[in-house]
């Protein structure tokens, strides 16, 4: 199969977007609208790159107000809003030997529980703290580094400091706080699936446009481990190398 980007072997380390990637919503949205209030317009500018991440996470924390109560009803619309595949490619990555991360600017409380309903341990879930019992639990969540810009590549660093290599890495995410990983990745696979934002499409190595996630487990497994993929997650394999292979639903680029 030549469906893969120029040089690239395949990841040892799988790095997975929660919001609009490996769920169809906006947890932060959902909160908001659950709260009475609406900053779907802030979220999406943060995403698109039009405003600094570190400018809209406190104003949006500050009128929603999270409580305990949120955020399990807010892991439940999680799971229920899970992306096709999502499941099958946690489980068939694993068995490769390919560890998935969640990294993600969400709320550690209601991301934490949808990742590990994936399959996904909670030592390897990345996202922003909301500690309910602290005297400013808005406070907390903006002085971490995944509530502001450069905080994913900081973490994909460090996540990675004792190894594998940079060009062992993938990192998967629609949005443009995605994209600042680029440079401590192998390989960047922008997801358009839920939302396409053009500033991550026209600079996605590859672009994926499908409805579901296939297509990563086919990427991370590279050219050399095809077959054993085929071996471990038969139906896995045969969607992900459809998607993979798709004009329509796959972009890679040469050069």
């Amino acid at each position: 199969m030549s469906s893969f980007p120029e040089g690239w072997r395949g990841a040892e380390v799988v790095f997975l977007d929660c919001d609009s990637t490996l769920s169809s919503i906006e947890g932060i949205d959902e909160l908001a609208l659950r709260r009475g209030v609406d900053v779907a317009a802030l979220t999406a500018k943060a995403m698109d790159g039009e405003l600094a991440m570190d400018a809209v996470y406190r104003a949006r924390l500050e009128q929603i107000r999270p409580s305990a109560e949120d955020f399990v009803w807010l892991a439940e619309r999680y799971w229920q809003t899970r992306l096709p595949g999502a499941v099958e490619l946690v489980a068939g990555l694993e068995a490769l030997g390919v560890p998935c991360h969640v990294i993600s600017g969400g709320l550690l409380p209601g991301v934490l529980p949808f990742a590990e309903r994936l399959g996904i341990p909670a030592a390897r879930v990345h996202a922003v703290p909301y500690p309910l019992a602290a005297a400013d639990p808005v406070g907390a969540a903006c002085a971490h580094p995944l509530s502001r810009n450069g905080g994913k590549p900081e973490t994909v660093a460090a996540v990675c400091a004792a190894g594998p290599p940079r060009e062992r890495r993938l990192l998967a995410g629609d949005g443009a706080s995605d994209l600042e990983a680029a440079p401590e990745l192998g390989l960047f696979v922008g997801f358009g699936g839920v939302e396409d934002r053009p500033a991550v499409r026209r600079a996605a190595p590859v672009y994926l446009r499908s409805e579901g996630l296939w297509a990563i487990a086919a990427l991370a497994a590279g050219p050399e481990r095809l077959d054993r993929l085929a071996a471990l997650a038969p139906r896995l394999h045969d969607d992900a190398v459809r998607e993979l292979a798709s004009p329509s639903k796959t972009v890679i680029r040469t050069g």
